[in-house]
């Protein structure tokens, strides 16, 4: 079987001890101008005719002392047939409008952790950084994998179709302690290494991870922002359920970056995996 995107791989320590973070690319996703760059929203979008540039989906993978974690699931195959939106019909039916998938099955997020030697029933945790299909559309591997989504994005969806989740999923709910530095904050590991962020502005319940090894901080950022470049210019796409809250996450975001040598790692920029291979920081 043919793996068309190379997993990207990078080794750092916690405390002395090695440990392993993977990129890997579940296809890819076709947006309007107006959606990648910002815009009117949604109307304008809609009625757009250009296409931007095909992005990257990400997933990353963590190899922990304390369990393997997975952010975000990608995408899977079906996405490329119409019938699979029709659960939602509104939902559905914007998506269809507004998104362009390609993906085969080889690189969905069950066949490359099969090409990194792992099993799905070896993955611990599932953190979705919100609920958008290109995120949850791996779940269906994870049937015994804790699985991690913020309270208020399980609560206040946006753009969401959560009929496309698991039959019977019960996630964990979690809901945030107080951070210096962000609204928010969910200590994951024990160790404290690895902590889930408040992230909102492209949707309400919008959630990253920030794993701090010795030598770096790692942002796993979902869709905070499709790239850097929008991060560090405060560039807002056309599509996020609180513009002025999104603005806020980019400020405490180049804030951290500010004080710790900081990987900035979105699921929609192809030079993620870059920066996490070559350990290039966000400089601001």
């Amino acid at each position: 079987m043919i793996n068309f995107f190379p997993i990207q791989t990078a080794e750092f320590t916690l405390d002395g001890i090695p440990i392993k973070v993977h990129g890997i690319r579940t296809g890819t996703v076709q947006v309007k101008k107006s959606h990648r760059e910002p815009s009117q929203g949604m109307l304008q979008i809609m009625v757009d005719l250009r296409w931007a540039k095909p992005m990257p989906i990400y997933a990353w993978l963590i190899e922990h002392p304390e369990g393997n974690i997975l952010i975000d699931t990608g995408e899977n195959v079906q996405v490329k047939e119409d019938w699979y939106f029709d659960c939602d019909p509104t939902v559905g039916f914007a998506n269809k409008k507004i998104l362009k998938f390609e993906i085969e099955r080889e690189m969905e997020i069950g066949r490359q952790l099969y090409y990194l030697g792992f099993e799905t029933e070896e993955i611990d945790w599932v953190i979705l950084t919100h609920l958008h299909i290109d995120h949850i559309d791996g779940l269906m591997y994870f049937p015994r994998s804790e699985v991690i989504v913020s309270q208020a994005e399980w609560e206040r969806p946006f753009g969401a179709m959560k009929c496309l989740l698991p039959p019977g999923m019960r996630p964990n709910k979690i809901i945030y302690e107080s951070d210096p530095v962000f609204i928010g904050q969910y200590p994951l590991t024990s160790d404290g290494r690895i902590r889930i962020i408040s992230t909102p502005g492209h949707t309400h319940g919008h959630q990253s991870v920030l794993l701090e090894t010795d030598t770096h901080h790692l942002f796993f950022a979902g869709d905070t922002s499709f790239d850097q470049d929008q991060l560090l210019n405060s560039r807002v796409g056309g599509i996020h359920a609180d513009k002025k809250a999104s603005l806020d996450t980019y400020k405490r975001i180049l804030k951290l970056a500010s004080l710790e040598p900081l990987i900035y790692l979105p699921s929609h920029d192809w030079k993620s995996g870059e920066r996490l291979v070559n350990g290039e920081t966000c400089h601001v």
